[in-house]
């Protein structure tokens, strides 16, 4: 499957789905920042998404690229919105708090299988067998990292009812992540910061509701090491990763983009390791070895399919953007 138009956009998406997977990484180690200062969790995805939706906004209207979209493209960034942010968002935590963090991530990280499952049925797309022994070899390594970490234990007890709903939110948050790049490019020609701009705004009206009627006090405004760490949760995994993974989807496709950002694992391990001194087991480092394996083949195989002419019927879903 081949979905770039030019030689060498392959590699040009890996490498921006790469970036994008790093900066997610950071998420975590943000987020348990600002815990620190007495913000709650929902007001920091509502802060983050909306803070993210002005900025992206504001850059989108300077650069000239806000235009009149279709009652179709307004429906399927409305999707985006709601159901890769809010619900997306939402069902991790609720996977967390029923599974465990390190079954929650595993869960999640099934995205790629949705996207190549949705891809099939509905674009009639297939992966090769060579390119699915890759992609299963990464997702085995990144399990491996994972349940071999320390994470955090469910709160509910193994097998019980609680337990198996926890499950059941994390499918439905790798669901929500495997859509992102189906919607982004079902919505067809569209500039990357009009998608991501638009598609924040409405996954922030959608957590509104859930931030609650007494929201935790916001910092001091003479505490500026807090509003930093605001700043860095606002642009880093979230205006910067999402603009570039949104640049990634437009360049190389569904299933490359959702595959590559996967580097959010390890990125945020190794981010625990050097920050916060966070033990790596032998076994964490095996798994991250197997999943770069994995990684490095596929890129391989793409840069080589760069050099073949692209399919003509399978062009990316967001265009290159429009001068200003």
């Amino acid at each position: 499957m081949i979905t770039a138009t030019r030689a060498g956009a392959p590699l040009a998406a890996i490498a921006l789905a790469l970036a994008a997977g790093t900066l997610w990484g950071s998420l975590g180690l943000i987020t348990r920042a600002l815990l620190g200062y007495g913000l709650g969790a929902a007001q920091l995805a509502l802060l983050r998404l909306g803070g993210a939706f002005a900025i992206t906004l504001l850059a989108a209207l300077a650069l000239r690229r806000v235009r009149a979209l279709s009652m179709r493209q307004w429906a399927w960034l409305a999707a985006i919105g709601a159901v890769c942010q809010a619900l997306g968002s939402v069902s991790f935590s609720a996977a967390v708090d029923g599974a465990g963090s390190s079954l929650a991530i595993v869960l999640l990280c099934m995205g790629p299988l949705f996207t190549a499952a949705i891809d099939r049925l509905c674009f009639g797309e297939r992966l090769d067998g060579a390119a699915w022994r890759l992609v299963l070899l990464a997702l085995s390594g990144l399990a491996l990292s994972v349940l071999c970490g320390r994470g955090e234990p469910a709160a509910a007890g193994l097998f019980a009812a609680p337990w198996y709903a926890g499950v059941a939110w994390g499918l439905l948050s790798g669901l929500c992540y495997g859509l992102f790049p189906i919607f982004a490019r079902a919505l067809g020609p569209l500039d990357t910061w009009v998608v991501v701009s638009f598609s924040l705004g409405l996954g922030a009206a959608c957590l509104a509701p859930l931030s609650g009627a007494a929201p935790a006090a916001w910092p001091a405004l003479s505490d500026v090491p807090a509003w930093l760490w605001i700043a860095a949760l606002i642009l880093i995994p979230t205006v910067f990763a999402d603009v570039l993974y949104v640049r990634a989807i437009a360049l190389g496709g569904p299933m490359l983009a959702t595959v590559f950002a996967l580097v959010e694992v390890p990125a945020a391990a190794l981010y625990a390791r050097w920050w916060l001194g966070a033990p790596i087991a032998p076994a964490q480092w095996f798994g991250i070895a197997l999943f770069c394996s994995g990684l490095a083949g596929l890129a391989w195989r793409r840069g080589t399919a760069a050099a073949a002419p692209a399919a003509a019927a399978d062009l990316p879903a967001v265009q290159p953007e429009t001068p200003s």
